[in-house]
């Protein structure tokens, strides 16, 4: 993976794999915000926190008016990444770098959930899944970098 900063945006060379795996790592982060069966506390408390902690009414309260928006515009900034994301170069303009670093701090989340990570300075065993982990929030990084520098 290669990251420049282009006139309005930023351009991203993936390979194949790359591209492969943030689409399914999209998609299953939009399959996990959708599913309404869902019964993973964790996950579900740092992607959609609570508002007012040790007020468990006022926090069911705020999330009853918030909570589908909140997770439309999840579903929408990872979509931007499934809709995007393929091998070869991929141009970004500062609206969809902002989607897809939206997305990849709900899908990061996702993946180390997974990992049993629950607050920052908690490192992961090592593994394919905590190379994932550092892989996207490297991506995400670069991606904020460059365009701060654009």
């Amino acid at each position: 993976m290669r990251i420049a900063a282009a006139p309005d945006g930023v351009r991203i060379e993936f390979a194949a794999e790359e591209a492969g795996l943030l689409t399914v790592l999209a998609h299953q982060f939009v399959d996990v915000v959708r599913d309404p069966e869902l019964d993973d506390a964790p996950l579900l408390a740092s992607l959609f926190p609570d508002a007012y902690r040790g007020d468990a009414e006022a926090s069911a309260e705020f999330s009853r008016y918030t909570r589908d928006e909140l997770e439309e515009r999840k579903i929408a900034a990872a979509e931007r990444i499934s809709g995007t994301a393929r091998e070869g170069l991929v141009v970004l303009d500062a609206d969809e770098v902002e989607a897809w670093v939206r997305a990849l701090t709900g899908i990061r989340t996702m993946v180390g959930t997974r990992l049993g990570i629950r607050e920052d300075g908690d490192e992961p065993d090592a593994g394919p899944l905590a190379e994932i982990y550092g892989w996207l929030g490297e991506l995400q990084w670069v991606l904020v970098d460059t365009m701060e520098g654009a």
